[in-house]
């Protein structure tokens, strides 16, 4: 698939994922790339702000996102565990308390500090593996005339 920059001309796969992945990391909508899809930290906006994308794109959408979530924490777990192996083959006497308490943190505090990370990379994910299609982007339309309408009147 290929797409297109902003002047009409044809973009390589690799640097659109790049730029969705990029987006999507930054917390930004993947189709447009506007800022401020989240009212609060845990709570994202049903649409863009300003390409009027609908990001639950269907029933069960962010249960990617929640995976994507799971996996940063089992990934930092798994790198503390490898600290933990190898301050021990260094030193046998070494405590696991440091290890265990900063894995509690971790557990605990990562996927919260990563959640609407997660949720906009899913989206970012979604949008290069299934593009829009022509009944979404009807969608888009409709919703963003609409927009215009409320905030001109």
């Amino acid at each position: 698939m290929n797409a297109t920059a902003g002047s009409g001309a044809p973009v390589s796969d690799e640097a659109h994922w790049f730029r969705l992945l990029g987006r999507g990391l930054r917390k930004r909508c993947p189709n447009c790339g506007a800022g401020h899809v989240y009212r609060t930290w845990f709570e994202m906006k049903d649409r863009c702000p300003e390409c009027a994308l609908k990001f639950e794109r269907e029933p069960g959408f962010f249960v990617g996102a929640y995976l994507i979530n799971f996996a940063i924490a089992i990934v930092l777990l798994f790198l503390l565990c490898m600290a933990f192996v190898a301050v021990k083959a260094s030193n046998a006497d070494a405590s696991p308390t440091a290890f265990l308490v900063a894995g509690t943190l971790m557990a605990v505090a990562g996927p919260i500090l990563f959640y609407p990370f997660s949720r906009t990379l899913w989206s970012a994910i979604d949008i290069g593996m299934t593009p829009l299609e022509p009944a979404e982007l009807s969608a888009m339309a409709a919703a963003h005339d609409v927009a215009d309408a409320e905030s001109s009147g």
